[in-house]
């Protein structure tokens, strides 16, 4: 690691202190920092205990949490795709886990929590899945795995579409809200459901990052260094779509920040996926507990879901990138 990297990720991690201290004083009922630091001591009464340690500390160690996720997952995205504009968000991912997640919920409306991941988990790999099949009917290339993903994506939508006009209004008043990308009324329960899955996966695709710097040479040099391309993408393919389900089964669709944070760091530490990744992370990260401290602190106590701030950024983000990329999509 380069002496640049290490002051990049260590002002990254200053400015994820920062944010998580305003995400614990922003909301309804501002909290000053010193009132913050002893209700995390214990030394407050019950109703300091209840708004942060009860609410606002599970709630943001999740954006953290999720943040980071979606980003790694977005990065290894860009890699294996050699193209710039994917992430689980536009190549379907995110879309198949949260319709795995609402007909879930609307079919076992008592599911218990704790299987909110598996189910999200299998929608995201069915769609991950459909895009890799239907790409294999020819050659597998970048291009094609962003077209059909983009089909993909279009498909489950339009499932999410189709259950939310037919479901009961009852039984989608709670969904609607999650599929914007809320963290409204995340607690411990949710932390606790899928911080484990999120811990080993990103600790796997830590321990990968050197195979996506293999893969990112192009397919004909990767396999002349030995590497069997075609297992390797869908390993590394797997790992990204199972971490952005997981973070989909607590927070709904926060878009972009598979797209924006990978960008971000890579203009900060490079290409080199060994600084990259974990750049990516601390920015999603940061990204996600903004908009959600934003969302809580705009106009109390009315809050505005974090995926529509992200999305409110991702999109012109999005165009710019379209319009300044010159990474290739061919192999």
């Amino acid at each position: 690691m380069t002496r640049r990297t290490a002051l990049v990720l260590a002002a990254l991690g200053l400015a994820l202190a920062a944010a998580f201290l305003w995400s614990l004083a922003a909301g309804a009922v501002a909290v000053p920092a010193p009132v913050i630091m002893n209700t995390l001591f214990g030394l407050d009464g019950p109703q300091q205990d209840f708004i942060i340690n009860r609410s606002r500390l599970p709630r943001s160690l999740l954006a953290l949490a999720t943040g980071g996720a979606l980003a790694l997952s977005g990065a290894i995205i860009q890699a294996l795709l050699r193209n710039a504009l994917a992430s689980p968000k536009i190549i379907g991912i995110n879309s198949g886990a949260a319709l795995a997640v609402l007909t879930g919920t609307i079919l076992a409306p008592d599911l218990a929590l704790r299987w909110l991941p598996l189910v999200a988990m299998v929608g995201g790999l069915l769609a991950a899945g459909a895009i890799y099949a239907l790409s294999a009917l020819r050659p597998v290339s970048p291009a094609r795995l962003v077209l059909v993903g983009i089909a993909v994506a279009m498909s489950c939508d339009a499932g999410v579409d189709f259950i939310m006009v037919t479901a009961d209004a009852y039984d989608i008043s709670a969904p609607l809200v999650w599929l914007t990308g809320s963290l409204w009324a995340r607690g411990w329960p949710h932390l606790e459901a899928v911080w484990p899955a999120l811990s080993v996966l990103a600790l796997l695709c830590l321990a990968l990052s050197f195979r996506l710097d293999l893969i990112r040479l192009g397919a004909a040099q990767a396999t002349g260094l030995g590497m069997n391309v075609p297992l390797e993408r869908l390993l590394l393919l797997t790992l990204a779509a199972l971490l952005a389900s997981v973070s989909v089964s607590a927070v709904g669709v926060v878009g972009f920040i598979g797209l924006m944070a990978p960008h971000i760091a890579r203009r900060l530490v490079g290409g080199h996926h060994a600084a990259l990744l974990p750049a990516a992370m601390l920015t999603g990260a940061l990204l996600v507990l903004l908009a959600d401290a934003a969302g809580r602190a705009l106009a109390p106590p009315i809050e505005v879901s974090a995926g529509i701030l992200t999305a409110m950024l991702g999109a012109p983000f999005f165009v710019f990138i379209l319009l300044t990329s010159h990474t290739g999509t061919r192999e």
